[in-house]
């Protein structure tokens, strides 16, 4: 299969030029011909090369562009303004652009240095455990639950590993494809880590064509190859990327004299940290582990390696023996695995805690060390009398921590979150990836994504709709754009 995979990327790879023909449908100017700063902030642009300045944005006390301008410019007339925040949002098509991959304090800091102007300032978006596509998307669309962490799985009822790269390009694990208006085809995934800027052009044009025959009220896109120019680039690649988008989304609002509502996210965040492959694998080994891919005694453990990731997914009839080995690794900064009452958390050097769950609250009881380093947050908390915290209480004092929201995180990730969950679930530090050894060759990882950790926890999401709660998790995402538009989201699901 792996074989018949390079040979399609190398085949669709060479076709890539030529992607959707030779219209680029994307060409708003990257930069405004002119800047007026008095008496009111603008930005003259000539949006068809053509020379003409025709097209204005003018920015409010906040610096957002609230207003819009065409026409003469000539002294002695006026341009015709549209207010864009009175165009309220039933009026318009809405927009939705997923980015996979861009980090919430990289986007604020672009947009604090003067772009992506037309939206309201982002909201930081806490991704579930561990931190991969598949799973983040079925909580921002509030859809199904997925079967694995990632198209390979350990399935204990089957007794065997399940899925692969097949079941990845049938999109046996992603539900919520169906949901999407654009997405590449899955082959593109995989060239996406190769020729990540060229298919990420082929995406962003593609989904301007879907746009553009306005067939639906709200259209919804979807850019995987973020994450390969993310892997390859790091956070430079990313910063291109959300140039890009900003050209797109200043062309909608151009093109539609404001009439187009556009919300931009992403999935999770990226460690921007070049990594070195975990030698997890060897290290168990060692340690008198058997790797397999069906487990029968006490010392196998099946180890899943598929996309190359900070966190690595190990299935055990021995858990807790497994994790305390695993945890020993170079490179690994957390494991857990489920016990009875709630989660194990073990660190290196010995550090060890529980994480309790009863009725949607959540408790942390330290063995020895502090694993989740929360003892001096909880100490600013107060608890029941059960010694449990609410999961918005703590979502709020963790949003910026080193592990955002790890309580709730880590009991969904061994309980709640897909139906074949793995058994021991390692959290690498960001220098660090597991994957498969033969992808790996394929792709530079400048920068990926997987573990606990806040850099590839924080995700974001930006609207010119409105403003949205600063903080927030992924599965809060529904309830917020329905407040924030009045519809459910996603629309029509």
């Amino acid at each position: 299969m792996l074989s018949k995979i390079r040979t399609g990327v190398l085949l669709a790879a060479a076709a890539l030029p030529w992607a959707g023909g030779c219209l680029k449908p994307v060409y708003f100017p990257v930069e405004p011909a002119r800047t007026i700063e008095q008496p009111v902030p603008t930005s003259v642009y000539d949006p068809l090369g053509d020379g003409k300045l025709t097209y204005r944005t003018l920015r409010n006390d906040e610096g957002r562009v609230d207003r819009i301008a065409y026409g003469p410019t000539a002294e002695g007339t006026s341009p015709a303004v549209v207010n864009l925040d009175a165009i309220g949002f039933a009026q318009c098509r809405h927009v939705v652009l997923i980015l996979d991959g861009v980090g919430y304090d990289l986007v604020k800091k672009y947009r604090e240095e003067g772009h992506l102007r037309l939206f309201h300032p982002p909201s930081r978006v806490i991704a579930p455990y561990p931190t991969l596509t598949d799973l983040c998307f079925e909580d921002f669309f509030g859809y199904l639950p997925v079967r694995g962490f990632e198209s390979r799985y350990y399935d204990h009822k089957a007794g065997r590993v399940m899925g692969g790269s097949g079941a990845y390009l049938r999109g046996d694990n992603t539900p919520y494809n169906r949901l999407l208006h654009y997405r590449a085809n899955m082959i593109f995934d995989a060239i996406g880590y190769v020729l990540p800027w060229q298919v990420f052009g082929k995406e962003i044009n593609d989904a301007k064509r879907l746009i553009d025959r306005r067939q639906t009220q709200e259209v919804r896109c979807y850019f995987v190859s973020s994450a390969g120019v993310g892997t390859k680039m790091g956070a430079k690649g990313h910063r291109r990327c959300l140039e890009k988008v900003d050209q797109l989304v200043q062309q909608l609002v151009w093109e539609t004299r404001g009439l187009v509502k556009v919300t931009l996210l992403s999935d999770h965040g990226h460690s921007y940290t070049p990594a070195e492959p975990v030698g997890l694998a060897e290290h168990l080994e060692a340690k008198g582990w058997r790797l397999t891919d069906r487990l029968r005694g006490p010392r196998d453990v099946a180890y899943i390696r598929f996309g190359l990731e900070t966190y690595a997914a190990l299935s055990t009839h021995s858990p807790q023996p497994l994790a305390a080995d695993a945890v020993e690794c170079e490179g690994v900064d957390l494991a857990s695995c489920a016990v009875k009452g709630g989660v194990l958390v073990r660190a290196p050097g010995g550090g060890r805690a529980t994480v309790r769950h009863k009725a949607g609250r959540f408790g942390y009881a330290p063995q020895e060390g502090d694993p989740l380093k929360l003892k001096g947050i909880l100490a600013t908390l107060t608890a029941d009398a059960d010694g449990l915290y609410g999961a918005d209480d703590l979502l709020a004092a963790t949003a910026t921590h080193e592990y955002p929201a790890p309580l709730q995180r880590l009991w969904r990730a061994h309980f709640a979150l897909v139906e074949s969950p793995a058994d021991v679930i390692v959290s690498l530090k960001d220098a660090y990836f597991s994957g498969s050894g033969g992808f790996s060759r394929f792709a530079q990882v400048a920068s990926t994504h997987g573990s606990l950790n806040y850099n590839n926890s924080a995700a974001f999401i930006l609207s010119t709709a409105g403003r949205l709660p600063p903080v927030m998790r992924s599965r809060d995402i529904p309830r917020h754009m329905k407040a924030l538009t009045g519809r459910d989201w996603p629309a029509g699901r």
